[in-house]
């Protein structure tokens, strides 16, 4: 019985959610109870009409039976009672008309009209119901009283009772629906403002309770805070313990640091003083000058290189050090690096090998060839410095890793070798692995930092194989890449220093310190070169505004005029003159804002001789 009720309330309510007293339900079982009854009114007497013989009449209302039908499944699917109303009423005018004209079954269709007001106005509403009956209402009279030719003629009695009926009909029940619509909106107002005041007291049980829970996390959080002082006391006299440990440790390095850079700077700096005022002494033998010489030479070159590192350890600390991509000759670039330390290094007891697989072949790839050049010449200072006797090998080879090429390069040493701790410390800044009390060895622990950081730019890694007194082999990698790129670089063609010849040539030096220039004329002046000097960038604009020169040697730093401000003036109105920029001063930034204001090239001091004849030979030739 349950599911019986169950089944019939869910066909006459078409499924709608809700209970009977919502809007919705009301107008929903209103439209279906409707709908019912005049499909069971109209194939009722369709089936009449068929058996007497009337089959186009019982066709008409076999197909109003079929819309109605449509109307019932329409409302179920969309459950839009509003639009099921409007048309379930139209289809009853079109039907009342119809069975007006026709008469229906012994001129019963008027009778059908009585429900037409009850319908509108509980389904549509008072005001929309009652234009709709009116509608109704007007039509039914033109029938009535013009009494055309295709309508039948009904009595004037029940016309008169008819209408008097219907318009009874329609005014009990715009009063019924006019009452049960105020009742209803009062009864929707009503619950509204119980649901009003009913929603304000759970909203303030609800912030009784809120504040109840805040008070007892309060007090739980009082109480905690309380047991847990004791602990944070102690945690914190332990955090300014290890701070303390650390600011004397960290005072300690910078203690070390200092007497380390002392040292290192004071050594090269006491062969350099002493073996000066022993060449020019005129009781020294003349044969031990050259060998005096090439002492001078080496500590100046490690004087350099120290301050050459302090220099890229403070551009790495400030984040100005960047990677200029070019292409690199890998195969030349590590001659020239074998070459270098040749010359550079006692290799007496020593053998110094380039192992070079790909000697028949050009081996390129896209890099910054200065940072690799850095790179591995910190790693052969420290081969060199920590290997007396045995073999220094260094090289490359090309490898696939995760479908990526890469260049793999190493410098292998037969020397004193670390230990595991050191090896995990030797890339850490200020650090030197080997703490030897039998023997000093010299550094100021910042190479392999740099190594790191600037292998980590290019973007590869680095690290270290070694065992104790067995020697060690640093290795990095960095990616093999080949693709095109926009590179601006000098090419240049080494040449005997004897074979230099370029009389009726003039150079221009421009720089603030004269025994500069006078050192350089020295080596010029042997080429046959006509040299000017310039203290200051006024006096370099004048002099290429007054002669012919053929290349510009422009000191960055001077008095008066800098030199960047000079190259602007001098290319407005020589736009092809070389013009090489020179500068102490070695951030990386300072290389652009020299070819930014017009030089052709830029060389950092102190410069080296064969490299800057190649450059003017370039210029000049």
């Amino acid at each position: 019985m349950n599911k019986f009720l169950r089944l019939i309330n869910n066909v006459i309510t078409s499924n709608i959610e809700g209970g009977y007293e919502s809007e919705p339900v009301r107008k929903a079982v209103t439209i279906n109870l409707f709908s019912f009854i005049g499909l069971f009114f109209m194939l009722f007497y369709a089936t009449e009409s068929f058996f007497n013989d009337n089959f186009k009449h019982a066709l008409i209302l076999s197909g109003f039976a079929v819309l109605t039908i449509s109307l019932f499944l329409f409302l179920r699917k969309t459950k839009n009672y509003l639009v099921a109303s409007h048309a379930l009423i139209l289809v009853i005018i079109v039907l009342e008309v119809y069975l007006l004209v026709t008469g229906g079954d012994n001129n019963t269709g008027i009778l059908w009209l009585y429900i037409f007001p009850i319908l509108c106005l509980f389904t549509v509403g008072v005001r929309t119901g009652i234009i709709y009956v009116i509608f109704i209402l007007s039509i039914i009279i033109i029938i009535f009283y013009l009494e055309h030719s295709f309508a039948v003629k009904y009595n004037p009695v029940l016309k008169s009772r008819f209408l008097s009926t219907f318009i009874a009909i329609t005014f009990i029940a715009i009063t019924i629906e006019y009452v049960r619509q105020k009742t209803y909106n009062e009864l929707i107002e009503s619950n509204n403002k119980k649901t009003f005041y009913l929603n304000k007291v759970m909203d303030q049980q609800k912030e009784i309770i809120s504040k109840s829970e805040k008070l007892r996390k309060a007090n739980k959080e009082l109480e905690q805070h309380h047991n847990h002082l004791e602990n944070l006391v102690k945690e914190r006299t332990k955090e300014l313990e290890i701070a303390k440990n650390k600011a004397e440790e960290s005072d300690q390095l910078k203690s070390a640091f200092l007497a380390n850079m002392s040292h290192e700077i004071r050594t090269p700096m006491n062969v350099i003083i002493g073996f000066s005022s022993l060449l020019v002494d005129p009781e020294t033998d003349e044969n031990l000058k050259e060998e005096m010489a090439l002492h001078i030479k080496q500590n100046i070159n490690s004087l350099l290189k120290l301050i050459e590192n302090i220099i890229s350890i403070s551009a790495i600390e400030a984040g100005q050090i960047e990677a200029k991509i070019v292409r690199v000759n890998i195969n030349d670039l590590l001659k020239n690096i074998h070459e270098d330390f040749k010359y550079s290094f006692n290799t007496e007891k020593l053998n110094f090998i380039y192992e070079n697989e790909f000697a028949r072949y050009t081996v390129e790839t896209n890099t910054d060839s200065h940072h690799l050049y850095n790179i591995l010449s910190n790693l052969l200072d420290n081969a060199f410095k920590f290997t007396e006797s045995g073999e220094i090998r260094f090289g490359f080879r090309k490898y696939t890793e995760d479908k990526k090429p890469y260049i793999q390069f190493y410098v292998k040493d037969t020397g004193i070798g670390l230990n595991e701790e050191q090896q995990i410390q030797v890339f850490n800044r200020f650090t030197k692995a080997i703490n030897s009390k039998k023997k000093l060895y010299r550094g100021a622990g910042l190479g392999l930092s740099i190594c790191k950081s600037l292998v980590k730019l290019l973007g590869g890694k680095i690290w270290v194989e070694s065992q104790p007194d067995d020697g060690s082999i640093f290795k990095f990698n960095i990616p093999f890449d080949t693709s095109e790129i926009n590179e601006k670089t000098i090419h240049t063609k080494e040449v005997s220093f004897n074979e230099y010849n370029w009389k009726n040539k003039s150079v221009l030096m421009a720089g603030d310190q004269p025994q500069n220039y006078s050192q350089l004329k020295i080596e010029l002046t042997k080429t046959g070169v006509t040299v000017y000097y310039a203290n200051n960038g006024i006096e370099a604009v004048n002099i290429v505004k007054n002669h012919n020169i053929d290349v510009i040697l422009m000191d960055i730093k001077m008095p008066v005029m800098n030199g960047l401000e000079a190259t602007r003036i001098i290319r407005k109105d020589n736009p092809d003159i070389p013009i090489i920029a020179q500068t102490t001063f070695a951030m990386e930034n300072d290389e652009r804002a020299c070819l930014e204001a017009g030089c052709s090239t830029y060389l950092q001091k102190p410069v080296q001789k064969n490299h800057l004849f190649n450059i003017l030979n370039k210029f000049l030739s």
